[in-house]
């Protein structure tokens, strides 16, 4: 299996089973929640009231985006930047969580966009194998 496939798959895994921790005083683990939602966005606040492992998905698809830069050709770069773009602004999101955690003042925000980036990854990935079957 190829390494863009691997970090798909890790970046889907971790978007759909989330660790859940408060860090307030320390790190306290909760649990392991399934959450199967397409689009689950809060950007104000929400009833959760605990930080999750969601950040652990969008890095793998960053990393992701690194591995297949050099491999997209031209047309295919306008939807990995539209894809870097969503990926980056979880990461940011996530980021900004984690220091809301740290300080006490989280109020439950999330933005977990993880399984439409895990489709349009593998999309991209779909489209690139067939540019290269073409050029062949």
């Amino acid at each position: 299996m190829k390494a863009e496939n691997i970090l798909l798959i890790l970046g889907l895994i971790f978007s759909v089973f989330l660790l859940t921790f408060r860090i307030e005083n320390g790190i306290e683990f909760l649990n392991v929640q399934l959450k199967f939602s397409i689009i689950d966005v809060a950007l104000n606040t929400s009833m959760e009231t605990y930080l999750n492992s969601a950040i652990l998905g969008y890095l793998c698809y960053l990393i992701f985006i690194f591995v297949v830069w050099n491999k997209t050709n031209k047309n295919g770069k306008t939807l990995l930047m539209v894809y870097s773009i969503l990926t980056l602004i979880g990461i940011g999101i996530e980021l900004n969580l984690f220091y809301e955690g740290f300080n006490g003042t989280y109020s439950g925000k999330h933005f977990r966009i993880g399984i439409p980036l895990a489709i349009i990854g593998f999309y991209i990935v779909n489209r690139m194998n067939k540019t290269k079957l073409k050029n062949a």
